[in-house]
C-alpha cells in the first residue's frame, strides 16, 4: 500500500503545478493589466487637466491684450487730433468734451493732457462710474487741482480743489514718456493728488514744428480698477489669478483687496511674499522655479492644485508675469491614487509570483526525492533477488521499476507541457499588451486630431480677427469724426453750410455702420466656412469671372489678355465652389489691375492662363506692373504692397484654397511683375 501511495503522488503534484502557474499568471497578466489601464487613463487626464488650464491661460491674456489696446487707440486718436491743429492744447473746453465721450466710449479709467508748460487737464471715472474733469491750467486757476462735475460733456460745478500742485509735471506718465521721446508705458505710480491711487499709464509726445516738446497725451488704467476687471474674469474658477512685476509686486489680483496694504498710515503697493494667502505664498513658490508656463502640481489646504507662471507684455513693452492657480479635477487627483495603487499591486503581484515560483521549485525537487528513494529500493531489492537461490517474487520490484519509468516519462511530459503552456499564456500575455500599446497609441492619435482641430479654429478665429482689426481701425476714425461733425452742427446756422451737408454726414455715418455689421458677419464666415463642393470646369469659372471683371471697375480701365485661356477647349475638372473660385479670380485681377495704375504703367498688361502640371490644375494671374517687394512674397496674406491696402484680397484668397485643399503661390511673372498662381487637384477627366 506505502510503495502505491509513494507512486500516485507525482500524478497529484502535475495537478497542483498546473494550478499554482494559473495563478501565478493571473496574478501578473492581471496587475500588468490593471497598471497598463491606470496609467493609460491618468495620461488622458492629465492631457485633458493640461488643456484646460492652457485654455483659462490663453483667456485671461487675451482679454488682457484686447484691455490694455484700448489706451493705444485713444493716444492715437488725440495725437493725431491735437497734430492737425497743435492751438487745441489750449482749448479747454473742446478737449475736455472729446475726453469726455471717449470715456464714455472706452473701458479706461483716466484721460490727460499734460503740457510742457505745467498745464494739465484729465478725465477720471469715479468708483461709482461718474466722470470728473480734473484741470489745472489757466482757466481754473493755476497751482491746484480743480475737480469739476461734467453735465453733457460740459464743465459743471467746482466739487473740490486740491491744492499744492507743482509747476511741472514730476509723475512717472510725463517725465518717462519726455525722456523717451516716443509712445510708452509708464512704470506704476501714485497720483499726485490723490497718492493713495497707483495706476499704469501709456502716453504718446507731443511735439512742435520745431521738434519741440508741447506735452504729453495719456491713458490710465488705475490698479484698483484692474483688480476689479481680473476677479470678473476669473469669476467661476476655483483658484486665484495675479499679475505681478518680475521681482513679485502686485500690479492687480482676482481678488482685490490683496493688491494694495497700507503700512505706517500710508497705502502702498503689496508684495507676493507678504501675503498671508496659502494660495498667494504656494505663486510665490512657483514664480521662484520661473516663468516658462509649465503647470505645476501643489497641495493647498489640503487640495490639489495646479500653479502656472507664464511671462507677458513684452510685445506691449511690459515686463509682467501671469501668476494662475486652479483647482485640480477630482477625477485627475483620483487617476493618480488609483494608478499608485496599481503600481503598489503591481508589485505585490510580482512579489506572490516570486513566492509561487518558490514553491514550484520546491514541489519538483519532493517527487524527485521519492523517486530517486524508490530506486535505491529497487536496487535493494534487485540485489537481494540474485543473491537467493529460489528468488521471491519480484512483482513489487516489477511494479516499483515499471512505475518508476512511467513517473518520470509522466513528470519529464508534464513539465514539457507545462513549460508549452506557459509559453503559450505569456504569448497571449506579450499579445495583450501590444493590444494595449495600439489601443493607447490609437488614443492618443485621437487626442493630437481633437487639439489640430482646435488649433485649426483658434488660427481662423486669429484670422478673423485681424482682418476685422484692420477693416476697424479706419472704421473707428470715420465713425468717430462724423459724430463730431453732426455735433458741431447743433451750434452752427446751417444755412451758412453746402445744401444737403449733415445729410450727407448722416449718411456716411450711417454706411460706416453698415460695413461694422458687414465686418461681424464676415467674422462669423471665416470662423466656420460651410461650402458645397460640386465637379467643376476651371475654365468656365475663369470666362465668368474674367466676364465679370472686364464689366466695370479698374479691371475695365486694363486689357487683359486672356488668349491663353481662350485657345484651349479641353476642360479642367476640379472640385469645388464655383463662387469662391469666382471671387478669388475676380480679386487677383483687380488686385493687378489696381497694381498697374497706381504704378501708372506705360503699357499695362494683365494675362490669365490655365494649364496642368501633374495632378494639379495651376490658373495663372500675371501682369507687367512694379511687382511684388521680396519681404512680401515671403509672408502670408493680410499683407500689402499698396500704400491704402489692407490686404483682405490675398486672404480671401488664401482661404478659399485652403478650402478646396489647393494652394496659393505668389512669385515674379516673366514681365517683371507679379504672379499669382492657384493650385487646385485634379479630378479624373472621366465622365466630361
Amino acid at each position: 500500500m506505502a510503495p502505491h501511495l509513494l507512486l500516485s503522488t507525482p500524478r497529484k503534484l502535475a495537478n497542483r503545478l498546473a494550478l499554482l502557474s494559473a495563478l501565478q499568471l493571473v496574478l501578473v497578466g492581471g496587475s500588468l493589466s490593471v497598471l497598463s489601464f491606470a496609467i493609460g487613463r491618468r495620461s488622458g487626464l492629465e492631457i485633458s487637466e493640461t488643456y484646460r488650464q492652457n485654455a483659462s491661460v490663453v483667456e485671461l491674456s487675451t482679454r488682457l491684450s484686447r484691455k490694455l489696446s484700448y489706451p493705444r487707440w485713444i493716444n492715437t486718436l488725440n495725437l493725431a487730433w491735437l497734430e492737425q491743429n497743435p492751438g487745441r492744447v489750449s482749448e479747454y473746453a473742446a478737449m475736455a468734451e472729446r475726453f469726455w465721450n471717449q470715456m464714455r466710449a472706452f473701458p479706461v479709467d483716466y484721460i490727460n493732457y499734460g503740457g510742457a508748460d505745467g498745464r494739465f487737464i484729465g478725465m477720471e471715472r469715479g468708483d461709482d462710474g461718474e466722470l470728473l474733469l480734473n484741470e489745472d491750467t489757466n482757466r481754473s486757476g493755476r497751482g491746484s487741482m480743480a475737480v469739476y462735475a461734467m453735465k453733457q460733456g460740459q464743465r459743471g460745478e467746482l466739487l473740490e480743489r486740491i491744492p499744492g500742485m507743482t509747476e511741472t509735471h514730476e509723475e512717472a506718465w510725463y517725465t518717462d514718456t519726455a525722456k523717451a521721446g516716443k509712445p510708452l508705458w509708464s512704470s506704476i505710480y501714485a497720483w499726485e493728488d490723490q497718492p493713495e491711487i497707483f495706476s499704469i499709464s501709456y502716453n504718446a509726445p507731443l511735439f512742435g514744428a520745431n521738434r519741440n516738446l508741447l506735452g504729453v497725451v495719456g491713458v490710465d488704467m488705475v490698479l484698483s480698477q484692474l483688480s476689479t476687471w481680473l476677479e470678473q474674469v476669473w469669476k467661476g474658477r476655483d483658484g486665484l489669478a495675479l499679475i505681478v512685476e518680475p521681482d513679485g509686486t502686485l500690479v492687480a489680483s482676482s481678488r482685490p483687496s490683496q493688491t494694495l496694504s497700507r503700512s505706517k498710515g500710508q497705502v502702498e503697493r503689496s508684495r507676493l511674499a507678504a501675503l498671508s494667502d496659502p494660495m498667494a505664498q504656494a505663486l510665490h513658490q512657483r514664480l521662484k522655479g520661473g516663468a516658462n508656463g509649465k503647470p505645476e502640481r501643489a497641495q493647498i489646504d489640503g487640495h490639489p492644485y495646479s500653479l502656472v507662471a507664464t511671462p507677458w507684455g513684452t510685445d506691449e513693452g511690459l515686463n509682467w508675469i501671469l501668476l494662475t492657480s486652479l483647482t485640480v479635477e477630482p477625477g485627475t487627483a483620483a487617476a493618480d491614487r488609483d494608478a499608485l495603487i496599481a503600481l503598489l499591486a503591481s508589485a505585490g503581484a510580482l512579489a506572490g509570483a516570486a513566492a509561487l515560483t518558490n514553491r514550484q521549485i520546491r514541489s519538483l525537487l519532493y517527487p524527485l526525492r521519492q523517486l530517486e528513494s524508490t530506486s535505491e529500493q529497487l536496487s535493494q531489492k534487485l540485489s537481494q533477488a540474485t543473491s537467493q537461490l529460489q528468488p521471491e517474487s519480484l512483482q513489487f520490484h516489477s511494479g516499483v521499476t515499471e512505475q518508476s519509468g512511467e513517473e518520470l516519462v509522466s513528470l519529464d511530459g508534464a513539465l514539457r507541457q507545462l513549460v508549452d503552456g506557459y509559453n503559450r499564456l505569456t504569448s497571449e500575455l506579450r499579445e495583450r499588451e501590444a493590444s494595449l500599446a495600439e489601443a493607447r497609441e490609437k488614443e492618443r492619435y485621437r487626442d493630437a486630431q481633437t487639439l489640430a482641430l482646435l488649433k485649426d479654429k483658434l488660427r481662423s478665429s486669429l484670422q478673423a480677427a485681424a482682418v476685422a482689426h484692420e477693416i476697424n481701425q479706419p472704421l473707428s476714425i470715420l465713425l468717430l469724426n462724423s459724430q463730431l461733425l453732426i455735433k458741431q452742427t447743433e451750434n452752427v446756422d446751417l444755412s451758412a453750410l453746402p445744401s444737403g451737408w449733415k445729410q450727407q454726414v448722416e449718411g456716411i455715418r450711417h454706411e460706416a455702420d453698415r460695413v461694422v455689421l458687414t465686418i461681424e458677419k464676415m467674422r462669423a464666415l471665416l470662423r466656420n466656412v460651410q461650402t458645397e463642393h460640386q465637379r467643376l470646369n476651371l475654365r468656365e469659372i475663369s470666362q465668368s469671372a474674367l466676364l465679370y471683371a472686364r464689366s466695370g471697375g479698374s479691371t475695365a480701365r486694363v486689357a487683359i489678355d486672356s488668349m491663353a485661356l481662350e485657345r484651349e477647349d479641353a476642360p479642367a475638372w476640379i472640385e469645388g465652389d464655383a463662387v469662391q473660385i469666382q471671387i478669388a479670380i475676380v480679386n487677383l485681377l483687380r488686385n493687378a489691375a489696381e497694381a498697374l495704375i497706381d504704378a501708372q504703367t506705360a503699357k499695362p498688361w494683365i494675362g490669365i492662363s490655365i494649364e496642368a502640371q501633374g495632378d494639379q490644375w495651376c490658373l495663372d494671374v500675371a501682369d507687367n506692373g512694379p511687382g511684388l517687394p521680396q519681404s512680401l512674397l515671403d509672408q502670408l496674406p493680410l499683407q500689402t504692397s499698396k500704400a491704402s491696402g489692407s490686404g483682405l484680397g490675398l486672404f480671401v484668397v488664401q482661404t478659399t484654397m485652403e478650402n478646396h485643399s489647393g494652394q496659393l503661390d505668389v512669385a515674379t511673372s516673366p514681365q517683371g511683375g507679379a504672379l499669382l498662381r492657384l493650385r487646385f487637384p485634379a479630378l479624373p477627366s472621366s465622365g466630361d
